[in-house]
C-alpha cells in the first residue's frame, strides 16, 4: 500500500471500503445478538444516511466510502 513516501489511494480506498463492510456486518452481528426475542428481525442495525450514487448501496451516517463499490461518498 505505501512504498516510502508514496501512498496508492486505489488501494487505500479499497482498504477503507472493505473495513466500511466489515464494521457493518460486525455491527449487524451485535445487533442480532443483543436483540430482544420480541423485536422486529428486520429493522436495521443502524439508519441508512444515504445511498451510494454509483452503486445505490446504502451507507451509514459519517461514511467515507461506499462498503460495496468504494466510490467515495465526501469530497475531498
Amino acid at each position: 500500500m505505501a512504498i516510502r513516501d508514496h501512498v496508492r489511494m486505489d488501494v487505500l480506498i479499497g482498504k477503507a471500503a472493505e473495513l466500511q463492510g466489515v464494521e457493518t456486518e460486525l455491527a449487524e452481528l451485535d445487533r442480532r445478538l443483543k436483540q430482544d426475542p420480541g423485536a422486529d428481525a428486520v429493522a436495521p442495525a443502524h439508519p441508512v444516511a444515504g445511498h451510494c450514487p454509483a452503486c445505490g448501496a446504502g451507507h451509514l451516517p459519517g461514511a467515507a466510502y461506499c462498503s460495496q463499490c468504494a466510490y467515495a461518498l465526501t469530497k475531498g
